[in-house]
C-alpha cells in the first residue's frame, strides 16, 4: 500500500477532515493537477490516489456532461471542467460525465470550492451525487461536503502552526513566572493569559475530533443513571436555583447497549443548554422509552423561551452558535454520534413552551 505524502496529506487535520467527508472529494492545484483523493473518490474511480497525484484532472472527467454547456467557441470539450476550475463558483452545481480506471463512464454531480492555502491557491472537488443514486441521500450529502469544505479552509490557514506556537507562548510563560513568583498581581495575569491559551487549545482540540472518525464501543449503559449523574455535575455550582431534574423512564433503559462515553457527550451538551435556557427554579424533563421497538426515544423538554427560527433550522451545523466563547461544534459532534449510532437527533420548540430535543436510536430488543 502506497504512503500518503503529499503536502495537504501531511497536514493532519485537514487529513482527517478529507477522509470523514461523505462525499467522494478531489482536490487539484491551480494548473489543475490532482494533489489528493479521498478513499470515497478511490472507489469512485477505480485509481488509488497515487495514481492521479500529478496527473491532469482530465485523466477522470475527460468531458463534460449534462451541465454547463461550452460556447461555441470552445475548441475542446476538455476545457469545460478546466474553465470552471480557473474561476468557481461553488453555489452552482455542474453535471459531468466522469471516467473510471476500467474504462466505465458515470454521470455525476460537481460542486468546486476554491480553497486558498498557507502555499497555494487549489479547489476541491465535490463529487456529491451519481444521478443513479438516491437524489434525497445525496442532496444532504452534497450539503455535508460544501460544510467540510469550510472546515477544510479553517484547518489550513490556522491548524498548521497553532501547536507549536501554543507550547511556545507556554514555554516563555513558565520562564516569565519565574521572575515573578514574588508579584502577586503579575502572576494572577500570567495565570489569566494562560487560562487563554488553554482555551485556544480546547477550541483546537474540538476541531480535531470533530473531524475524527467516529469507533462505538456499546456496552450496557443505565440511562437515567447517567443523565443523572452528568445534571448533578452540571449544577453543582447553581445551588438552589438550579432547575428541577424530572425523569420519567421505562425499566428497559436501564439497560440499553451504547457507547457510554459518546452518549454522555451527548447528554452532557444537551443538558447543559437546558440548564442555561431554563429559568431559575424551573423543571427539566428526561424521558427515555420504546414507543416504536426497537428505537429508543430519548427526550429532553426545558421550559425556556424557545428557539427562534434560524437557530431551530440551524443548531446542529458545524460552526453555528448563538455564544461569545466556543467553537460552534459541540451540536455538531452530538449529531455525528447519533448517526453513528444509525440514530437521529433534532430540536424544536414543544406546544406547551420551551425546546424539547428528541433523539430515537435502533438498539435492539429492549427485553434482551
Amino acid at each position: 500500500m502506497q504512503t500518503r505524502t503529499t503536502p495537504l496529506r501531511r497536514n493532519r487535520l485537514a487529513n482527517l477532515l478529507l477522509e470523514a467527508s461523505p462525499a467522494a472529494v478531489v482536490v487539484t492545484d491551480s494548473q489543475n493537477h490532482i494533489v489528493a483523493m479521498n478513499r470515497l473518490a478511490e472507489e469512485s474511480f477505480g485509481y488509488q490516489e497515487h495514481e492521479l497525484v500529478g496527473r491532469s484532472i482530465k485523466k477522470v472527467f475527460p468531458e463534460c456532461g449534462t451541465g454547463r454547456s461550452p460556447s461555441s467557441d470552445d475548441a475542446s470539450h476538455h476545457e469545460c471542467i478546466l474553465s470552471q476550475l480557473r474561476d468557481p463558483d461553488p453555489t452552482e452545481p455542474l453535471f459531468f460525465q466522469a471516467c473510471r480506471k476500467d474504462g466505465q463512464t458515470f454521470s455525476t454531480k460537481v460542486t468546486v470550492h476554491p480553497l486558498a492555502t498557507d502555499s497555494c491557491l487549489v479547489n476541491v472537488i465535490d463529487l456529491t451525487q451519481r444521478i443513479i443514486h438516491d437524489q434525497a441521500s445525496n442532496h444532504e450529502k452534497q450539503i455535508q461536503g460544501e460544510r467540510l469544505a469550510a472546515v477544510l479552509q479553517m484547518v489550513s490557514g490556522l491548524a498548521h502552526e497553532s501547536r507549536n506556537a501554543l507550547q511556545r507562548a507556554q514555554s516563555c510563560l513558565d520562564l516569565l513566572q519565574l521572575d515573578l513568583v514574588d508579584q502577586s498581581e503579575m502572576m494572577t495575569l500570567t495565570e489569566q493569559i494562560r487560562g487563554a491559551l488553554t482555551d485556544i487549545q480546547q477550541n483546537y482540540e474540538e476541531v480535531k475530533d470533530y473531524a475524527a472518525p467516529i469507533v462505538l464501543k456499546r456496552q450496557a449503559v443505565d440511562l437515567p443513571e447517567l443523565c443523572r449523574r452528568i445534571y448533578d455535575e452540571l449544577t453543582q455550582s447553581l445551588g438552589d436555583d438550579a432547575p428541577r431534574l424530572s425523569l420519567r423512564c421505562t425499566t428497559a433503559c436501564q439497560n440499553v447497549r451504547l457507547d457510554a462515553g459518546r452518549i454522555g457527550d451527548v447528554l452532557r451538551h444537551v443538558l447543559e443548554n437546558a440548564i442555561h435556557a431554563s429559568p431559575n427554579q424551573s423543571e427539566i424533563e428526561f424521558h427515555c422509552d420504546y414507543p416504536d421497538a426497537p428505537t429508543i426515544e430519548i427526550r429532553v423538554r426545558d421550559h425556556g423561551e424557545g428557539l427562534s427560527r434560524e437557530v431551530e433550522q440551524r443548531m446542529f451545523e458545524p460552526f453555528f452558535t448563538t455564544k461569545q466563547q466556543g467553537t460552534g461544534l459541540g451540536l455538531a459532534v452530538c449529531r455525528r454520534i447519533i448517526e453513528a449510532h444509525e440514530g437521529t437527533i433534532e430540536a424544536a420548540n414543544a406546544p406547551e413552551g420551551g425546546t424539547v430535543v428528541r433523539i430515537r436510536i435502533p438498539v435492539g430488543d429492549p427485553t434482551g
